[in-house]
Protein backbone atom coordinates (compact mmCIF):
# COMPACT_ATOMS: atom_id res chain seq x y z
CA UNK A 1 0.00 0.00 0.00
CA UNK A 2 1.51 3.29 -1.02
CA UNK A 3 1.74 5.97 1.62
CA UNK A 4 1.54 8.81 -0.84
CA UNK A 5 -1.04 9.68 -3.46
CA UNK A 6 -0.01 10.26 -7.04
CA UNK A 7 0.52 13.74 -8.45
CA UNK A 8 -0.94 13.29 -11.91
CA UNK A 9 -2.65 16.54 -12.80
CA UNK A 10 -2.78 17.49 -16.46
CA UNK A 11 -3.99 20.97 -17.26
CA UNK A 12 -4.57 22.46 -20.68
CA UNK A 13 -3.82 25.87 -22.12
CA UNK A 14 -3.80 27.76 -25.40
CA UNK A 15 -1.28 29.93 -27.20
CA UNK A 16 -3.73 32.84 -27.25
CA UNK A 17 -3.61 33.39 -23.49
CA UNK A 18 -3.03 36.96 -22.37
CA UNK A 19 -1.23 37.81 -19.16
CA UNK A 20 0.12 35.32 -16.64
CA UNK A 21 -2.54 34.77 -13.99
CA UNK A 22 -4.61 32.60 -16.32
CA UNK A 23 -1.73 30.14 -16.41
CA UNK A 24 -2.39 29.23 -12.76
CA UNK A 25 -1.67 25.78 -11.43
CA UNK A 26 -3.78 24.15 -9.31
CA UNK A 27 15.68 12.80 11.63
CA UNK A 28 19.03 12.02 11.79
CA UNK A 29 19.95 15.20 13.67
CA UNK A 30 20.03 15.77 17.40
CA UNK A 31 17.49 18.08 18.97
CA UNK A 32 19.35 21.27 19.77
CA UNK A 33 18.46 24.82 20.73
CA UNK A 34 20.78 27.79 20.38
CA UNK A 35 19.79 29.58 23.58
CA UNK A 36 18.93 33.23 23.72
CA UNK A 37 20.85 35.34 26.23
CA UNK A 38 19.23 35.09 29.64
CA UNK A 39 18.47 38.58 30.97
CA UNK A 40 17.91 37.37 34.56
CA UNK A 41 17.75 34.24 36.67
CA UNK A 42 14.09 34.56 37.65
CA UNK A 43 12.55 31.83 35.55
CA UNK A 44 9.20 30.13 35.29
CA UNK A 45 7.94 27.82 38.00
CA UNK A 46 5.73 24.85 37.33
CA UNK A 47 2.50 24.67 39.26
CA UNK A 48 2.70 20.90 38.95
CA UNK A 49 -0.91 20.48 37.84
CA UNK A 50 -0.84 21.10 34.11
CA UNK A 51 -0.64 24.86 34.48
CA UNK A 52 2.36 27.17 34.52
CA UNK A 53 2.93 30.52 36.19
CA UNK A 54 5.88 32.91 36.03
CA UNK A 55 8.31 34.05 38.64
CA UNK A 56 8.68 37.72 39.38
CA UNK A 57 10.57 40.07 37.11
CA UNK A 58 13.81 41.78 38.09
CA UNK A 59 15.22 45.20 37.29
CA UNK A 60 18.24 43.80 35.47
CA UNK A 61 18.62 45.32 32.01
CA UNK A 62 18.66 42.96 29.02
CA UNK A 63 21.71 42.60 26.87
CA UNK A 64 22.08 42.02 23.12
CA UNK A 65 25.71 40.89 23.43
CA UNK A 66 26.38 37.36 22.31
CA UNK A 67 22.98 37.01 20.68
CA UNK A 68 22.87 34.17 18.15
CA UNK A 69 23.16 35.48 14.61
CA UNK A 70 21.55 32.46 12.96
CA UNK A 71 18.75 33.37 10.53
CA UNK A 72 16.39 30.95 12.30
CA UNK A 73 15.96 29.43 15.75
CA UNK A 74 14.82 25.78 15.73
CA UNK A 75 13.42 23.44 18.40
CA UNK A 76 11.86 19.96 18.49
CA UNK A 77 8.90 19.73 20.85
CA UNK A 78 8.76 17.02 23.51
CA UNK A 79 4.97 17.34 23.70
CA UNK A 80 4.33 16.09 20.18
CA UNK A 81 5.98 15.26 16.84
CA UNK A 82 6.52 18.86 15.80
CA UNK A 83 9.56 20.98 14.90
CA UNK A 84 9.33 24.78 15.13
CA UNK A 85 11.62 27.18 13.24
CA UNK A 86 11.36 30.88 14.11
CA UNK A 87 12.74 33.48 11.74
CA UNK A 88 14.04 35.99 11.20
CA UNK A 89 15.77 36.15 14.56
CA UNK A 90 16.58 39.83 14.00
CA UNK A 91 14.83 42.61 12.11
CA UNK A 92 14.75 46.38 11.88
CA UNK A 93 11.69 48.54 11.29
CA UNK A 94 11.49 51.75 9.29
CA UNK A 95 11.46 53.79 12.51
CA UNK A 96 14.68 52.06 13.68
CA UNK A 97 13.34 49.59 16.18
CA UNK A 98 15.89 46.76 16.43
CA UNK A 99 14.32 43.46 17.49
CA UNK A 100 16.06 40.15 18.32
CA UNK A 101 14.21 36.94 19.12
CA UNK A 102 15.13 33.29 19.66
CA UNK A 103 13.97 30.14 21.39
CA UNK A 104 15.81 29.39 24.62
CA UNK A 105 14.00 26.16 25.48
CA UNK A 106 11.60 23.70 23.95
CA UNK A 107 8.21 22.48 25.15
CA UNK A 108 8.05 19.65 27.67
CA UNK A 109 5.40 18.21 29.95
CA UNK A 110 6.52 20.78 32.56
CA UNK A 111 6.60 23.97 30.50
CA UNK A 112 5.86 25.31 27.01
CA UNK A 113 8.46 26.48 24.52
CA UNK A 114 9.90 29.89 25.35
CA UNK A 115 10.99 32.79 23.18
CA UNK A 116 13.24 35.52 24.56
CA UNK A 117 14.38 38.73 22.99
CA UNK A 118 15.11 42.43 23.18
CA UNK A 119 13.65 45.57 21.64
CA UNK A 120 16.17 48.38 21.19
CA UNK A 121 15.85 51.98 20.08
CA UNK A 122 18.49 52.16 17.34
CA UNK A 123 17.96 55.90 16.86
CA UNK A 124 20.30 58.53 18.31
CA UNK A 125 17.27 60.29 19.78
CA UNK A 126 14.35 59.41 22.04
CA UNK A 127 11.56 57.70 20.16
CA UNK A 128 8.09 56.25 20.70
CA UNK A 129 7.46 52.86 19.10
CA UNK A 130 4.11 51.40 18.15
CA UNK A 131 4.51 48.07 19.92
CA UNK A 132 1.17 46.91 18.60
CA UNK A 133 2.65 46.89 15.08
CA UNK A 134 5.83 44.96 15.90
CA UNK A 135 5.56 41.33 14.75
CA UNK A 136 6.12 38.74 17.50
CA UNK A 137 6.57 41.61 19.99
CA UNK A 138 3.19 43.34 20.10
CA UNK A 139 1.57 41.33 17.34
CA UNK A 140 1.52 38.08 19.31
CA UNK A 141 -1.22 36.11 17.56
CA UNK A 142 0.07 34.17 14.58
CA UNK A 143 -1.89 33.86 11.37
CA UNK A 144 -2.68 30.19 10.82
CA UNK A 145 -1.44 28.23 7.78
CA UNK A 146 -3.52 28.27 4.62
CA UNK A 147 -6.48 25.92 4.77
CA UNK A 148 -7.13 26.27 8.50
CA UNK A 149 -9.42 28.56 10.52
CA UNK A 150 -8.30 30.92 13.29
CA UNK A 151 -8.60 28.20 15.96
CA UNK A 152 -5.33 26.76 14.63
CA UNK A 153 -3.36 29.88 15.56
CA UNK A 154 -0.15 30.01 17.59
CA UNK A 155 0.19 32.62 20.34
CA UNK A 156 3.20 34.28 21.96
CA UNK A 157 1.96 34.63 25.53
CA UNK A 158 3.95 37.18 27.56
CA UNK A 159 5.57 36.18 30.85
CA UNK A 160 6.21 38.29 33.94
CA UNK A 161 9.69 38.89 32.52
CA UNK A 162 8.25 40.84 29.57
CA UNK A 163 8.70 44.61 29.97
CA UNK A 164 5.96 45.33 27.42
CA UNK A 165 3.23 43.12 28.90
CA UNK A 166 0.14 44.60 30.56
CA UNK A 167 -1.40 41.20 31.31
CA UNK A 168 0.30 37.86 32.04
CA UNK A 169 -2.23 35.11 31.28
CA UNK A 170 -2.06 31.55 32.49
CA UNK A 171 -1.26 28.73 30.09
CA UNK A 172 -2.42 25.13 30.42
CA UNK A 173 -1.49 21.76 29.03
CA UNK A 174 -3.96 18.97 28.31
CA UNK A 175 -2.84 15.50 27.23
CA UNK A 176 -0.69 16.97 24.48
CA UNK A 177 0.21 20.56 23.68
CA UNK A 178 0.20 23.72 25.75
CA UNK A 179 -2.54 26.25 25.08
CA UNK A 180 -4.04 29.51 26.30
CA UNK A 181 -7.75 30.10 26.86
CA UNK A 182 -7.71 33.90 27.15
CA UNK A 183 -6.34 35.42 23.94
CA UNK A 184 -5.77 38.95 25.15
CA UNK A 185 -5.17 41.81 24.69
CA UNK A 186 -1.95 41.42 26.68
CA UNK A 187 0.56 43.95 25.34
CA UNK A 188 1.04 47.71 25.64
CA UNK A 189 0.26 49.72 22.51
CA UNK A 190 3.29 52.03 22.63
CA UNK A 191 6.62 52.41 24.43
CA UNK A 192 8.97 55.40 24.51
CA UNK A 193 12.68 54.57 24.64
CA UNK A 194 15.82 56.62 25.08
CA UNK A 195 18.49 56.34 22.37
CA UNK A 196 20.11 52.93 22.64
CA UNK A 197 17.71 51.81 25.39
CA UNK A 198 16.65 48.16 25.40
CA UNK A 199 13.71 46.40 26.93
CA UNK A 200 13.32 42.66 27.28
CA UNK A 201 10.54 40.55 25.86
CA UNK A 202 9.77 36.97 26.84
CA UNK A 203 6.95 34.71 25.68
CA UNK A 204 5.62 31.19 26.02
CA UNK A 205 4.70 29.81 22.61
CA UNK A 206 1.40 27.95 22.78
CA UNK A 207 -1.59 27.20 20.62
CA UNK A 208 -5.30 26.74 21.14
CA UNK A 209 -7.01 23.93 22.99
CA UNK A 210 -7.87 20.80 21.06
CA UNK A 211 -5.75 21.42 17.96
CA UNK A 212 -2.93 19.14 16.84
CA UNK A 213 -0.68 21.98 15.64
CA UNK A 214 -1.18 21.80 11.88
CA UNK A 215 2.04 21.82 9.88
CA UNK A 216 2.74 24.86 7.75
CA UNK A 217 3.82 28.46 8.26
CA UNK A 218 2.35 30.72 10.94
CA UNK A 219 2.83 34.42 10.33
CA UNK A 220 3.09 37.25 12.84
CA UNK A 221 2.55 40.22 10.58
CA UNK A 222 3.69 43.74 11.41
CA UNK A 223 3.63 46.98 9.52
CA UNK A 224 7.18 46.66 8.14
CA UNK A 225 8.20 43.04 8.81
CA UNK A 226 6.78 39.55 9.25
CA UNK A 227 8.07 36.94 11.68
CA UNK A 228 7.29 33.35 10.72
CA UNK A 229 7.19 30.11 12.64
CA UNK A 230 7.42 27.12 10.32
CA UNK A 231 6.02 23.89 11.74
CA UNK A 232 6.70 20.44 10.33
CA UNK A 233 6.40 16.81 11.36
CA UNK A 234 9.60 15.91 13.23
CA UNK A 235 9.26 12.23 12.35
CA UNK A 236 8.43 12.84 8.67
CA UNK A 237 9.78 16.14 7.33
CA UNK A 238 9.72 14.99 3.71
CA UNK A 239 6.99 15.16 1.05
CA UNK A 240 3.78 13.18 1.48
CA UNK A 241 2.69 12.84 -2.15
CA UNK A 242 4.25 10.13 -4.29
CA UNK A 243 5.76 11.32 -7.53
CA UNK A 244 4.51 9.97 -10.84
CA UNK A 245 8.21 9.56 -11.70
CA UNK A 246 8.91 7.33 -8.68
CA UNK A 247 11.45 4.65 -9.57
CA UNK A 248 12.68 6.47 -12.66
CA UNK A 249 16.43 6.74 -13.18
CA UNK A 250 17.76 9.94 -14.75
CA UNK A 251 21.26 10.85 -15.97
CA UNK A 252 23.63 13.10 -14.07
CA UNK A 253 23.44 16.80 -14.90
CA UNK A 254 26.71 18.08 -16.34
CA UNK A 255 27.68 21.72 -16.69
CA UNK A 256 30.99 22.14 -18.50
CA UNK A 257 33.50 19.73 -16.98
CA UNK A 258 31.66 19.21 -13.68
CA UNK A 259 28.78 16.99 -12.61
CA UNK A 260 26.06 18.09 -10.24
CA UNK A 261 24.46 15.88 -7.61
CA UNK A 262 20.73 16.48 -7.19
CA UNK A 263 18.23 15.47 -4.54
CA UNK A 264 15.30 14.63 -6.82
CA UNK A 265 11.72 14.99 -5.64
CA UNK A 266 10.77 11.65 -7.17
CA UNK A 267 13.50 9.98 -5.07
CA UNK A 268 12.53 11.76 -1.84
CA UNK A 269 10.71 10.07 1.03
CA UNK A 270 9.34 11.01 4.44
CA UNK A 271 12.85 11.41 5.87
CA UNK A 272 14.02 13.91 3.22
CA UNK A 273 14.62 17.29 4.82
CA UNK A 274 15.17 19.50 1.77
CA UNK A 275 13.38 19.13 -1.56
CA UNK A 276 11.79 20.90 -4.53
CA UNK A 277 8.08 20.16 -4.77
CA UNK A 278 6.15 20.86 -8.02
CA UNK A 279 2.52 21.94 -7.95
CA UNK A 280 1.89 19.36 -10.71
CA UNK A 281 4.18 16.95 -12.55
CA UNK A 282 2.45 17.01 -15.92
CA UNK A 283 0.98 20.00 -17.70
CA UNK A 284 -0.04 20.87 -21.22
CA UNK A 285 1.63 23.76 -22.98
CA UNK A 286 0.91 26.67 -22.62
CA UNK A 287 0.82 26.55 -18.82
CA UNK A 288 2.22 27.53 -15.47
CA UNK A 289 3.78 25.31 -12.79
CA UNK A 290 5.04 26.40 -9.40
CA UNK A 291 8.08 24.77 -7.82
CA UNK A 292 8.52 25.16 -4.07
CA UNK A 293 11.88 24.67 -2.37
CA UNK A 294 11.32 23.45 1.21
CA UNK A 295 14.01 23.48 3.91
CA UNK A 296 13.06 21.25 6.84
CA UNK A 297 16.65 20.96 8.05
CA UNK A 298 18.62 22.82 10.73
CA UNK A 299 21.05 24.46 8.32
CA UNK A 300 20.90 27.34 5.89
CA UNK A 301 21.08 25.98 2.35
CA UNK A 302 23.10 27.72 -0.41
CA UNK A 303 23.35 28.93 -3.19
CA UNK A 304 19.84 29.13 -4.47
CA UNK A 305 19.81 29.93 -8.16
CA UNK A 306 17.27 28.10 -10.37
CA UNK A 307 17.77 26.40 -13.75
CA UNK A 308 15.63 24.67 -16.37
CA UNK A 309 16.88 21.59 -18.25
CA UNK A 310 15.41 19.31 -20.91
CA UNK A 311 16.08 15.58 -21.22
CA UNK A 312 16.83 14.43 -24.78
CA UNK A 313 18.27 11.05 -25.78
CA UNK A 314 19.56 10.33 -22.28
CA UNK A 315 21.26 13.68 -21.76
CA UNK A 316 20.32 16.90 -19.97
CA UNK A 317 20.49 20.17 -21.89
CA UNK A 318 20.52 23.47 -20.05
CA UNK A 319 17.71 25.61 -21.44
CA UNK A 320 17.54 28.72 -19.25
CA UNK A 321 18.43 31.11 -17.83
CA UNK A 322 21.69 32.09 -19.52
CA UNK A 323 23.28 33.60 -16.41
CA UNK A 324 22.79 34.40 -12.74
CA UNK A 325 23.73 37.20 -10.40
CA UNK A 326 26.92 36.62 -8.40
CA UNK A 327 25.20 36.60 -5.01
CA UNK A 328 24.91 33.40 -2.97
CA UNK A 329 21.33 33.20 -1.77
CA UNK A 330 20.50 31.26 1.37
CA UNK A 331 17.39 29.43 2.51
CA UNK A 332 17.09 29.41 6.32
CA UNK A 333 15.67 26.48 8.30
CA UNK A 334 11.90 26.37 7.90
CA UNK A 335 11.90 28.71 4.92
CA UNK A 336 10.34 28.03 1.55
CA UNK A 337 10.96 29.61 -1.83
CA UNK A 338 8.52 29.46 -4.74
CA UNK A 339 9.70 29.63 -8.35
CA UNK A 340 7.03 29.73 -11.10
CA UNK A 341 7.68 28.41 -14.60
CA UNK A 342 5.50 29.90 -17.34
CA UNK A 343 6.01 27.66 -20.37
CA UNK A 344 4.93 28.46 -23.95
CA UNK A 345 5.26 26.65 -27.26
CA UNK A 346 5.86 29.89 -29.17
CA UNK A 347 6.62 33.45 -28.22
CA UNK A 348 6.06 33.86 -24.47
CA UNK A 349 3.34 36.09 -23.10
CA UNK A 350 4.88 39.01 -21.19
CA UNK A 351 4.30 38.99 -17.45
CA UNK A 352 4.49 41.75 -14.84
CA UNK A 353 5.65 39.21 -12.27
CA UNK A 354 9.42 39.01 -12.74
CA UNK A 355 9.90 36.05 -10.39
CA UNK A 356 10.60 32.63 -11.80
CA UNK A 357 11.02 32.06 -15.53
CA UNK A 358 8.86 32.86 -18.52
CA UNK A 359 10.14 30.72 -21.38
CA UNK A 360 8.92 30.42 -24.94
CA UNK A 361 9.66 27.84 -27.62
CA UNK A 362 9.44 24.81 -25.35
CA UNK A 363 8.39 21.53 -26.90
CA UNK A 364 6.86 18.48 -25.32
CA UNK A 365 9.09 16.25 -23.20
CA UNK A 366 10.65 15.73 -19.79
CA UNK A 367 12.15 18.76 -18.10
CA UNK A 368 13.93 19.34 -14.79
CA UNK A 369 13.74 22.41 -12.58
CA UNK A 370 16.80 22.51 -10.31
CA UNK A 371 17.44 24.88 -7.40
CA UNK A 372 20.91 25.46 -6.01
CA UNK A 373 19.76 24.80 -2.46
CA UNK A 374 21.24 21.41 -1.58
CA UNK A 375 21.45 19.29 1.56
CA UNK A 376 23.73 16.26 1.20
CA UNK A 377 23.74 17.17 -2.51
CA UNK A 378 24.75 20.08 -4.72
CA UNK A 379 21.16 20.99 -5.51
CA UNK A 380 17.52 19.96 -5.28
CA UNK A 381 15.26 19.36 -8.27
CA UNK A 382 12.02 18.01 -9.66
CA UNK A 383 10.94 16.48 -12.97
CA UNK A 384 7.96 17.68 -14.97
CA UNK A 385 6.45 16.53 -18.23
CA UNK A 386 5.32 19.27 -20.61
CA UNK A 387 2.79 18.06 -23.15
CA UNK A 388 2.90 19.68 -26.56
CA UNK A 389 4.24 19.63 -30.11
CA UNK A 390 7.94 19.83 -31.01
CA UNK A 391 9.42 23.30 -31.27
CA UNK A 392 9.26 24.91 -34.71
CA UNK A 393 12.49 26.70 -35.61
CA UNK A 394 11.59 30.14 -36.93
CA UNK A 395 13.75 33.21 -37.56
CA UNK A 396 13.73 36.24 -35.30
CA UNK A 397 11.26 38.98 -36.10
CA UNK A 398 13.94 41.36 -37.39
CA UNK A 399 15.42 38.93 -39.93
CA UNK A 400 14.93 39.32 -43.70
CA UNK A 401 16.12 36.56 -46.08
CA UNK A 402 17.15 36.58 -49.73
CA UNK A 403 18.14 33.54 -51.83
CA UNK A 404 20.67 33.39 -54.63
CA UNK A 405 20.98 29.87 -55.97
CA UNK A 406 22.03 27.58 -53.13
CA UNK A 407 22.89 30.45 -50.77
CA UNK A 408 20.46 32.16 -48.42
CA UNK A 409 21.52 35.51 -46.95
CA UNK A 410 19.74 36.64 -43.78
CA UNK A 411 20.07 40.26 -42.67
CA UNK A 412 19.03 41.46 -39.21
CA UNK A 413 18.29 44.97 -38.02
CA UNK A 414 21.59 45.22 -36.13
CA UNK A 415 23.57 44.87 -39.36
CA UNK A 416 24.47 48.24 -40.88
CA UNK A 417 22.85 50.26 -38.13
CA UNK A 418 26.06 52.19 -37.44
CA UNK A 419 25.98 51.31 -33.73
CA UNK A 420 28.11 49.13 -31.52
CA UNK A 421 28.80 46.26 -31.54
CA UNK A 422 30.30 46.28 -35.02
CA UNK A 423 28.83 44.40 -37.95
CA UNK A 424 29.77 40.75 -38.41
CA UNK A 425 28.54 37.73 -40.33
CA UNK A 426 28.12 34.02 -39.69
CA UNK A 427 28.29 31.42 -42.45
CA UNK A 428 26.78 27.95 -41.90
CA UNK A 429 26.79 24.91 -44.18
CA UNK A 430 26.06 21.17 -43.88
CA UNK A 431 29.15 19.10 -43.05
CA UNK A 432 30.22 15.51 -43.52
CA UNK A 433 30.35 13.59 -40.26
CA UNK A 434 33.66 12.06 -41.36
CA UNK A 435 35.30 15.48 -41.70
CA UNK A 436 37.94 16.46 -39.17
CA UNK A 437 36.34 17.92 -36.09
CA UNK A 438 36.81 21.59 -35.38
CA UNK A 439 38.57 22.71 -32.16
CA UNK A 440 36.74 22.31 -28.90
CA UNK A 441 34.18 24.96 -28.19
CA UNK A 442 35.43 27.30 -25.47
CA UNK A 443 33.53 27.47 -22.20
CA UNK A 444 32.33 30.97 -22.99
CA UNK A 445 30.10 29.56 -25.71
CA UNK A 446 26.43 29.33 -24.66
CA UNK A 447 25.94 26.11 -26.63
CA UNK A 448 28.83 24.01 -25.27
CA UNK A 449 26.50 21.24 -24.14
CA UNK A 450 28.18 17.90 -24.82
CA UNK A 451 31.15 16.20 -26.46
CA UNK A 452 29.14 15.52 -29.62
CA UNK A 453 28.00 19.19 -29.68
CA UNK A 454 24.40 18.35 -30.31
CA UNK A 455 21.83 21.14 -30.16
CA UNK A 456 18.16 20.86 -29.31
CA UNK A 457 15.54 23.33 -30.46
CA UNK A 458 14.73 24.55 -26.95
CA UNK A 459 18.34 25.72 -26.59
CA UNK A 460 18.65 27.00 -30.14
CA UNK A 461 15.63 29.29 -29.78
CA UNK A 462 17.04 31.19 -26.78
CA UNK A 463 17.85 34.82 -27.51
CA UNK A 464 21.61 34.33 -27.06
CA UNK A 465 21.61 31.92 -30.00
CA UNK A 466 19.77 34.22 -32.37
CA UNK A 467 22.47 34.12 -35.10
CA UNK A 468 22.43 30.33 -35.24
CA UNK A 469 18.65 30.34 -34.98
CA UNK A 470 18.39 32.57 -38.04
CA UNK A 471 20.74 30.29 -39.93
CA UNK A 472 19.00 27.00 -39.09
CA UNK A 473 15.57 28.47 -39.72
CA UNK A 474 16.56 28.64 -43.41
CA UNK A 475 18.42 25.34 -43.65
CA UNK A 476 16.94 22.91 -46.20
CA UNK A 477 18.00 19.99 -48.38
CA UNK A 478 18.51 22.29 -51.36
CA UNK A 479 20.34 25.03 -49.42
CA UNK A 480 24.14 24.80 -49.60
CA UNK A 481 24.96 27.65 -47.27
CA UNK A 482 23.29 30.25 -45.06
CA UNK A 483 24.99 33.58 -44.29
CA UNK A 484 23.62 35.61 -41.39
CA UNK A 485 24.55 39.29 -41.36
CA UNK A 486 24.32 40.55 -37.80
CA UNK A 487 26.75 41.99 -35.21
CA UNK A 488 29.86 40.78 -33.40
CA UNK A 489 28.03 39.93 -30.17
CA UNK A 490 25.65 37.56 -31.91
CA UNK A 491 28.49 35.82 -33.77
CA UNK A 492 30.67 35.59 -30.65
CA UNK A 493 27.84 33.97 -28.72
CA UNK A 494 27.51 31.33 -31.41
CA UNK A 495 31.18 30.50 -31.95
CA UNK A 496 32.72 31.51 -28.65
CA UNK A 497 34.82 34.59 -28.11
CA UNK A 498 38.10 32.78 -28.82
CA UNK A 499 37.05 30.68 -31.81
CA UNK A 500 36.33 31.25 -35.48
CA UNK A 501 34.37 28.09 -36.18
CA UNK A 502 32.41 25.27 -34.56
CA UNK A 503 30.75 22.03 -35.58
CA UNK A 504 27.46 20.77 -34.18
CA UNK A 505 24.55 18.44 -34.88
CA UNK A 506 20.93 19.44 -35.08
CA UNK A 507 18.06 17.06 -35.77
CA UNK A 508 20.33 14.42 -37.27
CA UNK A 509 22.38 16.73 -39.52
CA UNK A 510 25.93 17.93 -38.89
CA UNK A 511 26.71 21.57 -39.64
CA UNK A 512 29.74 23.81 -39.47
CA UNK A 513 29.49 27.49 -38.65
CA UNK A 514 32.31 30.03 -39.05
CA UNK A 515 32.96 33.73 -39.11
CA UNK A 516 32.30 35.05 -42.56
CA UNK A 517 34.67 37.52 -44.28
CA UNK A 518 34.04 40.31 -46.72
CA UNK A 519 33.87 37.88 -49.60
CA UNK A 520 30.93 35.92 -48.15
Amino acid sequence: MRRRALLTSLATGTATLSGCSVLGSPRDEQSTVTPAPVPDEAGDGSAGNGTETDGSSTDESPTADGWPDDPASVIDLETGPRTYALGPTRFHTDDYADVRLAFDRTATADHPARVRGVLENANDFESTFRVEWLPAVGRVHGRQPDGYDHEARLHLVPTANNDLAETVPEVTRDDGYWYVADVGPWMTDTRRLDPGERVRVEYRLVGEQGTERPTGTYEFRGRDETVRIAVWDTTGPGPEAESRFAGRSVPVISRGDSEQTVQWYHEADASTRAFVRPSVERRALDGRIEFEMVNHSRETLRCGHWNLYKLADGQWYHVAPWGHTADCRGLAPGDRKTWPLRAFTGDPVPCDDHSGLTAGFLGGGIYAVVAGYGRNADASGALVELVGDPVEVVPTGDAAAERDGGTVTVTTDSYGDGERPADAALAMAPADDADEQSPSIPRSSPTREAADRRLIAEVLMRDRNRALRNALAHAADDVERVVVRTDERAVDRTLGYDSDRRRFRFRGQTYEARRAGNGD
